[in-house]
């Protein structure tokens, strides 16, 4: 409907040239750009249009808890290297994560820190 609406306006602008005494070939050349921009601006959606989307967490939700857990399980895993191959390598593997491409339990630890 749009459309089709800014295409009557188009339409109207070239007869309204045409009346102002162009020819019709000229008339309608120069009712083109007009009428384009009419029917791009009807295809658009408004800036006021409303977007539904939920809200974002609260700051306190759920992964900053997790990212403090592991940071703290990493920290006690840098002070023994067993623990750290025994539980995270393998998690991540399960994960298809590459252990050797991680980096060090404390750096690992320390960017979870800085995260939070």
């Amino acid at each position: 409907m749009k459309t089709a609406l800014a295409l009557a306006v188009g339409v109207i602008i070239g007869v309204a040239i045409w009346l102002l005494g162009a020819e019709p070939f000229w008339a309608a050349a120069l009712a083109v750009p007009p009428t384009a921009f009419a029917v791009l601006v009807s295809r658009l959606k408004r800036a006021t249009d409303i977007v539904w989307s939920s809200e974002p967490p609260p700051p306190g939700s759920i992964s900053t808890a997790h990212a403090s857990t592991l940071a703290s399980r990493l920290a006690e895993a840098a002070e023994s290297p067993r623990r750290y191959q025994e539980r995270f390598r393998t998690r991540l593997q399960r994960l298809g994560i590459d252990a050797s491409e991680m980096p060090d339990p404390k750096e690992l630890a320390e960017r979870l820190r800085r995260v939070e």
